[in-house]
Formats: C-alpha cells, sequence, structure tokens
C-alpha cells in the first residue's frame, strides 16, 4: 500500500509567488475587490511621500473576526470552483496574498468586526527565510497599537486595514523613492478610476469611493455614456451554460466633439485605435479592454467601436480568468457568437467617419472632392463639374491660357493631396480643425457666386437649384434663404 508522506511547503514558496505578474495599480485594484466584496462604502489608499515608506488600504466594510481573518490570510483559502455571492470579486483565494507580495515583503491586515477588539496578522518574508518555517505572525494588543494608520481603523465601527511594508519591489530604489511613489500613485489613480467606474458611479445600487492621499479617484467610463452624441447599441442577452451574458455596443463620437478629458478617458492611455474592442466587466469590475480576441483586427474605421460584455462570476470557469483578474478569454460559445454580430459592431464607428452632413430630403450633393476606385486602389480628385469650378471656366471661357494654368492648378492640388501626412495625423488622434465658415462669410461667398451668376445671364432659380445642391452650400442651415438673399442683393 502505497504511504502518504505530507510535505509542508518551503518557505521560499511565498518568494516565488511574488512572480505572478502584477503591476502596483493592478496589485491596488485586487486589495479593493476584496473591500467591495465586504460592503465597502468607502476606501482610502494612504502612502506617505516622506518618512518609512508603506501602503495602507483602510475599507469600512464588515470587518473580519480572529477566524476568518486567519483564514483570509491562508494561501487559496477559497476553492476558484466555490459558488459565491454576486458582490464577491475574488475567485482563486489568492488575491490578497499575491498582490500584496509582489510589492511589498511584510503583509499586515487588521480588522474590526461589530462589536469586537481588533485582530491582525502578518506575513513576513523576511520572518519566513530567518526561521524557515511556515509561520504566520499573530500581532499582540500593543504591536496593533503601533500599526501606521490603525488609529483610522479604531474611528470606525467596522472595517479592514492592508498594510504594506518593506516596499522593495515597489520602491527598490531607495534615493528616488518619493518620486517613484508618486508616479506609481499617478498611475493607480487613473487605472482604479476605470476598472471600478460603474461602483463609483453608483450603477451597483450604492456609491463606491475610493481615495489616495485624500483626493478622490474620479471615475473614467471609456463608452463615454454621458455625451449625448455617443451611439448606443441595443442591449444583447448571450444565454451561456444557463446563464446570461449581457452584450452592448458604444460608437464614440469623433474626436473633435469631444472635451479634452473624454479624449483622455476614450484613449485610455494609448490611442483611439489601440482602445477599440470589447470591454469585459465581471459583476460590473472592468478586467479586460481593447481587444477584439482575434474576432476581427482592429482598423482605422473601427477605433470609435466599444463593446461592453457583462459577465456574472458563475462563468469564471468558462471565460480562464486569471489570478489578477486581469486576463479573461471567452468561451467558444460566446466567441461563435460574437463573431457574427462583429460586423454590425464596427459598422457605425465607420459611418461617423465617413459621414459628412447634407441637407434633409436631398440625396445628390455635390461635392468638390470625388472619390475615385480604380482597381482596389483610390484616389481624390477634384470635382470639375462642381458649379464653383465650373462658374470658373466660364469666366475664363475668352482666356484658354488662364484656364490651361486652372486646370493645372487642380491637378498639382490633386497629385499634392497629403494623404500620408493626414493618415499619419489622425492614426495619432490628432484633432482636425475642420474649416468652417461662419454665416458672414458663407453670404460674402455667395454674393461673388451670385455676380458672376448674374453677369452670366443666369436666372435667380436656376443658381439657387445649382448651388442649394453644392458643398459648401449643402450643409449650411437656411441654405436657400442665404443664396436667394446673395442674388438679391446683386441686382
Amino acid at each position: 500500500m502505497r504511504a502518504a508522506i505530507e510535505l509542508t511547503p518551503d518557505p521560499q514558496l511565498m518568494e516565488s509567488i511574488r512572480a505572478v505578474g502584477y503591476t502596483f495599480p493592478t496589485a491596488l485594484a485586487d486589495i479593493i475587490d476584496n473591500s467591495i466584496s465586504a460592503d465597502a462604502g468607502r476606501i482610502q489608499i494612504v502612502a506617505p511621500p516622506s518618512g518609512e515608506p508603506f501602503v495602507a488600504i483602510l475599507d469600512d466594510g464588515l470587518g473580519m473576526s480572529a477566524e476568518t481573518a486567519t483564514h483570509a490570510m491562508r494561501l487559496a483559502g477559497t476553492s476558484p470552483d466555490a459558488k459565491r455571492g454576486e458582490k464577491d470579486l475574488g475567485r482563486f483565494g489568492l488575491g490578497l496574498k499575491t498582490a500584496s507580495l509582489s510589492q511589498c515583503r511584510s503583509l499586515t491586515v487588521a480588522s474590526k468586526k461589530q462589536g469586537e477588539s481588533v485582530v491582525a496578522y502578518e506575513w513576513d518574508l523576511d520572518f519566513l527565510v530567518e526561521t524557515q518555517s511556515w509561520s504566520l505572525l499573530e500581532l499582540s494588543p500593543e504591536e496593533i497599537e503601533d500599526l501606521p494608520c490603525v488609529g483610522l481603523l479604531n474611528e470606525q465601527e467596522t472595517g479592514t486595514l492592508v498594510l504594506w511594508r518593506k516596499l522593495d519591489r515597489l520602491l527598490p530604489d531607495t534615493n528616488r523613492s518619493e518620486l517613484d511613489l508618486a508616479d506609481e500613485l499617478t498611475n493607480a489613480k487613473e487605472h482604479l478610476g476605470l476598472v471600478f467606474h460603474r461602483f463609483i458611479s453608483g450603477e451597483t445600487g450604492r456609491s463606491l469611493g475610493i481615495s489616495i492621499n485624500g483626493r478622490n479617484v474620479v471615475g473614467a467610463d471609456p463608452m463615454l455614456e454621458a455625451n449625448t452624441a455617443t451611439m448606443h447599441g441595443p442591449i444583447q442577452p448571450l444565454s451561456i451554460d444557463g446563464e446570461t451574458v449581457l452584450v452592448r455596443a458604444f460608437t464614440l463620437p469623433q474626436r473633435n466633439k469631444l472635451s479634452e478629458q473624454e479624449v483622455l478617458t476614450a484613449q485610455m492611455g494609448g490611442s483611439f485605435r489601440d482602445s477599440q474592442g470589447f470591454y469585459v466587466y465581471r459583476e460590473k469590475r472592468l478586467v479586460i479592454w481593447g481587444t477584439w480576441f482575434r474576432i476581427v483586427p482592429k482598423q482605422e474605421l473601427g477605433k470609435l467601436a466599444r463593446v461592453r460584455v457583462d459577465i456574472p462570476n458563475s462563468l469564471d470557469h468558462l471565460w480562464a480568468l486569471d489570478i489578477k483578474k486581469a486576463q479573461a478569454m471567452p468561451p467558444p460559445l460566446v466567441r461563435d457568437q460574437l463573431k457574427r454580430i462583429a460586423d454590425r459592431i464596427i459598422a457605425p464607428s465607420t459611418r461617423v467617419f465617413t459621414y459628412r452632413g447634407r441637407r434633409l430630403g436631398q440625396t445628390a450633393v455635390v461635392r468638390i472632392w470625388n472619390h475615385i476606385d480604380e482597381r482596389g486602389e483610390f484616389r481624390y480628385e477634384l470635382n470639375r463639374r462642381h458649379p464653383m469650378v465650373s462658374s470658373l471656366m466660364n469666366t475664363l471661357h475668352d482666356l484658354p491660357q488662364a484656364r490651361f494654368l486652372l486646370e493645372e492648378l487642380l491637378s498639382t492640388a490633386e497629385r499634392g493631396f497629403p494623404v500620408n501626412d493626414v493618415y499619419s495625423r489622425l492614426g495619432q488622434d490628432q484633432k482636425f480643425a475642420e474649416p468652417r465658415a461662419n454665416d458672414e462669410e458663407m453670404l460674402v461667398t455667395a454674393k461673388n457666386l451670385a455676380s458672376a451668376a448674374h453677369r452670366l445671364g443666369v436666372q435667380q432659380d436656376q443658381f439657387v437649384e445649382t448651388y442649394i445642391l453644392s458643398e459648401p452650400f449643402s450643409s449650411a442651415n437656411m441654405a436657400e434663404e442665404l443664396l436667394r438673399s446673395a442674388y438679391d442683393a446683386t441686382d
């Protein structure tokens, strides 16, 4: 009969789990997940810029008893297959330990349950190495009172304080620690505002407040739902394993219609093109964003497309959610359904880029530029039939040399069309300052055209009919009245 040999993990295991791949912002997000699961309404992150460096995360959640806190400090204390409540953002029972120890060598958790005293436990990697024992430290009341920020916990009826000290991974260079910590906190503020924006906005039914060194984290909605120009698609439910996944597409407005803050939110530290794709939320917590999961390629005309995918935590096993809750792949059933609707998802973004305003009820706008397709290639040429060009040609009827120079000018402008420069600038999300004539300038242009038409014997009705469907008048308000008043001014 085979013998069973119990092997206690070597303390070096704690060193190994530090390499899971957390960044400072993703590590903080994992701790906040626990606070949200504990019904916290306020989370304070404290990281002093000077003195002995530490990071404290304090919430006003339900708190833990000594038994529960000890269990929370156990590696994989909860099975990933265990059924979780809707508010539970945990997954593997590793987040508190792996996230914290990825940034520090000393993790302390102090907690206060209703009507009970504060209890505190600590994993100290240096102690494990020194004693070569797999030992969790229980702090005495005197040691608890000496913990940073424990006074804030004592002021609350309930709550939990997570304390990171010995920040060897977060601040490896002690000579630059203050500057490095300031940069990390700035990045963390943006990351947390994005990941938890639906909690901060109160969409979950209870508003969540997060602050870093006393400054509130502002929610950043990548869908820009508050912008009235954002296009909202219908909510499409997908049934998977008896659970429901909700899919909804959004199309952002063009860059010119966004404020600078909205641009920063939509770009998410990169570009519009990089930020397009699916945004997967697990119980309204953003876990992955800016990817099409290779269902369709990222493209310039699709860079305004965003698709929100809401998944319940009961489908974690299908989505291949990783420990950091920073990666998730859709199961084949969801992937197949998303693939079928992918073209419809991107189509509105394409229309935003290709649409040009025109008068309602008109279908034959005469444009100044013509788009020409030739055997898979395309180019733009100036429209010789545009009324302005035709009028100028007619004016120069008796001046063949001038007509020749005009044609050469038009051809040169076409050959010199800066397509590569335009593509490069739009690809960098630079704002295009579209020249738009005001009413006074439009009237001056109309009067000049009317004067030329009058000299050529063109009647008013013909003049209006010619130009009302031509750019720039085709998109002008009260274009007919404008053209008629300009013609009347020439009498």
